[in-house]
């Protein structure tokens, strides 16, 4: 079976859920998810989703050798080692960082009693699939992260891509509107990402660079995957 829950809302509903026997997809295309993959590609260690400043912070005192990043409307915070751009994580390999963004981190925070919570982006499709192939779970769950308290345009596309790379199976209604969504754009997913309410709201404080980036599909061959507090490559 696979189900997809489509914004935060639905998120907070199957959190409530008993998820030991699921394996979550988490994507937050624009672009904690895309930001943390294209990390692992490049040495980051690990990565600690935390839903809120404060609770960044407060890691940051445990261990004063943690960078701190994230982002509020699109934009770094003040007083943080680096933002939520996939560029930023080019050079800092081996170092760990305390992760905070609107919907992403929190995404992940909520999903961490499944039985495995994966990371997801169009730029890691590829190795997502042949993840689960492998593994072949009985009950996938794909989370379209949002923006705020809405549905996000490139998450569900995402899941979309990800549903018509899986063998077929049962899917509930909102898995197959998915896929169908991801059908309608898959000719030209950098102007559906642009299009996008986030894509619209990052273009506009100066990221165009990040959305054609999170465009791009398979040029990353690491997933992330968490593991206790932390999300690292998956081996």
């Amino acid at each position: 079976m696979i189900d997809v829950a489509l914004c935060p809302s639905e998120i907070r509903r199957f959190e409530n859920r008993d998820l030991s026997g699921v394996t979550v997809v988490v994507f937050d295309v624009l672009r904690a998810t895309s930001t943390m993959n294209f990390g692992l590609k490049h040495g980051v260690e690990r990565f600690f989703p935390v839903e809120t400043i404060e609770s960044a912070r407060a890691r940051k005192v445990t261990n004063p050798e943690l960078l701190l990043a994230g982002e509020r409307h699109g934009l770094p915070l003040e007083g943080f080692d680096l933002g939520n751009s996939p560029k930023e994580y080019l050079a800092i390999p081996g170092r760990s960082i305390v992760f905070t963004t609107t919907n992403g981190t929190v995404a992940l925070h909520r999903m961490r009693q499944a039985a495995k919570v994966y990371v997801a982006a169009l730029l890691n499709l590829k190795a997502v699939a042949t993840l689960l192939a492998r593994e072949n779970p009985g009950h996938i769950l794909l989370v379209c992260a949002g923006t705020e308290e809405d549905f996000a345009l490139e998450d569900g596309i995402a899941a979309g891509a990800l549903l018509d790379r899986l063998s077929e199976r049962n899917r509930s209604d909102a898995a197959t509107l998915m896929h169908h969504l991801y059908q309608q754009v898959r000719g030209d997913l950098a102007s559906a990402l642009r299009e996008s309410r986030n894509g619209r709201a990052l273009t506009k404080v100066g990221k165009f660079e990040d959305v054609e980036q999170c465009a791009q599909v398979d040029i990353v061959d690491t997933v992330g995957v968490l593991v206790g507090d932390a999300v690292v490559t998956a081996r």
